[in-house]
């Protein structure tokens, strides 16, 4: 179940053929437009394994799909090949009280904080490195429909495992933002921190064995770069024998009328410049 939430699925009871593919999750915020700039193709957002499928199969030219850390590409249909762009992520952010003067908190202290059965039980704030306050963590998950900020949290620092009953799994902001801005003690996952909140970003390090242990903050470029940690992601795969026949539907996918789309569904696009040089080069081709 938690394999089919991570990948944005759902199932369809038949798979039609259709140029343009991918997670259910994009249907609402791109459908209409790519219909809009490329009429003549069709767009089915049915799924990722579907679109997969779809791909490898030879009924689908583009596919848009989220893809974890060590995930195999798509395989392309015999004798082709596919192109591969990253159009943007999903991420978590972490939040504390403004007063609070904790820095940053590894994949470690994310287990020993949410995890039902952890190596380590951490409780009070004084348990992290850092710690600068002796008060019980109170700790709220934002995950609002359509977001993927419990499945990133619960299949990455958790390695699969539940939350323990004092998280507070929510899927309205308002008691987060309330909780942020007069309890001290509190600390927030969210996919993002909605325009006026109250609230500080942490810095968030990996620390898994191979993985680096520095810890970045969660800015575009941290979070393009893949040295954010707490992200998830998109791809757009394009066979490279319908790159230009799917010119436009591609063009538009990098412009900024696409990346607002995109933003509205809680996830960061790549950054303009990158999406413009991107656009550029299917011109020269």
């Amino acid at each position: 179940m938690l394999k089919s939430v991570w990948l944005g699925l759902v199932f369809a009871v038949s798979v039609h053929a259709a140029d343009i593919v991918g997670s259910d999750l994009l249907k609402p915020a791109l459908t209409e437009g790519l219909r809009a700039v490329a009429p003549a193709k069709s767009v089915d957002f049915a799924g990722s394994l579907p679109g997969r499928r779809s791909l490898a199969e030879g009924r689908a030219s583009v596919a848009l799909l989220f893809q974890r850390d060590g995930e195999a590409d798509p395989a392309a249909p015999a004798g082709q090949s596919l192109q591969r762009y990253l159009l943007a992520n999903a991420a978590v952010v972490v939040a504390v009280h403004k007063s609070n003067r904790q820095n940053q908190v590894s994949f470690a202290d994310l287990n020993s904080l949410l995890a039902k059965d952890p190596k380590v039980y951490y409780v009070n704030w004084n348990d992290l490195a850092g710690g600068n306050l002796s008060e019980t963590i109170l700790t709220y998950l934002y995950a609002p429909h359509g977001a993927f900020a419990r499945e990133l949290i619960q299949g990455v620092p958790l390695a699969n495992q539940p939350f323990r009953q004092e998280v507070n799994l929510v899927m309205d902001w308002a008691p987060v933002g309330q909780s942020l801005a007069t309890r001290p003690a509190t600390l927030a996952f969210a996919p993002g921190l909605p325009p006026g909140s109250e609230g500080r970003l942490l810095q968030v390090s990996d620390g898994r064995p191979g993985k680096s242990t520095t810890a970045y903050s969660p800015d575009e470029m941290n979070i393009y770069n893949g040295d954010y940690p707490l992200r998830l992601p998109l791809y757009l795969y394009v066979r490279t024998d319908q790159q230009a026949a799917q010119k436009e539907a591609l063009k538009w996918l990098f412009s900024e009328a696409a990346a607002e789309r995109i933003r509205s569904l809680g996830l960061y696009p790549a950054p303009k410049a990158i999406r413009e040089r991107l656009a550029q080069r299917l011109d020269s081709r």
